[in-house]
């Protein structure tokens, strides 16, 4: 099975073998193409599959050798970012999937209040340039001010085999983070974490949270402004809003910049160290690619800043 694009559409294209044959195309197009029953119903009534380069109904059963191909962005929902001309940073790119480095500074999705100036709006741009159509969907999310790896996918089919992949166990989610003081040079942090109130973004650790597990190492302290700031490497083992940050102040090491998660010391050396946003970065991204099927990992240099 593959994607590729042309012009404006997106296919899908799988081959029928001997052990295929009497299949309808429809067991095929859930099967071997992972197509939602939604998205097939939809293409099922749009006639964007077809059998040989011919329109074909469901329910055709195909023979050997023949070539079934569903056209997913003949139905793709009109996308709601508008495409737009902006810096993107793009780390990896392929028929189905986008990644680039995100910036601090920068929203990823579009919101009521804000509907342009957003990542997704510049990876829009992207596409449209490109030729493609500008339907893109972030797989994750980083806060505003947090740097890194954001995956996006080309169409709804790619976003739900992607957000599929990232769900897995074999995930690997990788940050890079200044935190004020000595951090110990190992360890894990298993702490519950809850909204400290309803409709505040704000969290907390608390016994009453939902589950939420950090893994982190030391890679080296430094001396800067008076103080000890260490570098860390941590690994989600969850993935809570806020997980690091609010770990980070719970474990008395609240990250340089943030001004949410924070103490007086550590907001007067970030200001010492002309730091102005958060020191957190997704540095690394592993996930098994939906098409190809193999492992991959996503890496995105940190900024030129972040190491001091």
């Amino acid at each position: 099975m593959k994607l590729w694009t042309e012009k404006t559409h997106m296919l899908l294209s799988y081959t029928a073998m001997e052990k295929d044959r009497g299949r309808t195309v429809y067991s095929i197009v859930r099967g071997e193409m992972h197509v939602s029953h939604a998205l097939a119903r939809r293409m099922k009534m749009s006639g964007a599959i077809s059998v040989s380069g011919a329109p074909v109904y469901a329910n055709f059963t195909v023979l050997p050798g023949q070539t079934v191909v569903a056209d997913v962005g003949a139905v793709e929902t009109p996308c709601d970012n508008i495409p737009e001309t902006g810096p993107i940073d793009i780390l990896f790119e392929n028929d189905g999937l986008i990644a680039v480095n995100k910036p601090a500074g920068i929203i990823v999705h579009p919101s009521r209040s804000r509907n342009s100036g957003t990542l997704s709006n510049f990876v829009a741009g992207h596409m449209a340039a490109a030729g493609c159509i500008p339907s893109c969907h972030a797989v994750n999310r980083l806060d505003r001010d947090t740097t890194g790896v954001v995956l996006f996918a080309k169409n709804s089919h790619m976003k739900a085999r992607a957000s599929a992949a990232l769900a897995d166990r074999n995930v690997v989610k990788e940050y890079a983070a200044l935190v004020y003081g000595r951090m110990p040079a190992r360890g894990v942090i298993d702490l519950p974490i809850r909204r400290l109130v309803e409709r505040n973004m704000l969290r907390v650790v608390s016994p009453d949270g939902q589950r939420a597990v950090t893994h982190y190492e030391t890679i080296r302290v430094l001396k800067a402004g008076g103080s000890e700031v260490s570098l860390l490497r941590l690994r989600l083992e969850t993935g809570r809003t806020h997980q690091i940050r609010v770990h980070c102040l719970h474990e008395g090491h609240p990250i340089l910049g943030d001004t949410l998660y924070n103490t007086d010391l550590s907001k007067s050396l970030s200001q010492t160290l002309g730091i102005m946003t958060q020191a957190l970065h997704a540095w690394r991204l592993g996930f098994t690619e939906p098409l190809g099927g193999e492992f991959m990992m996503l890496t995105a240099p940190p900024p030129g800043w972040f190491l001091l």
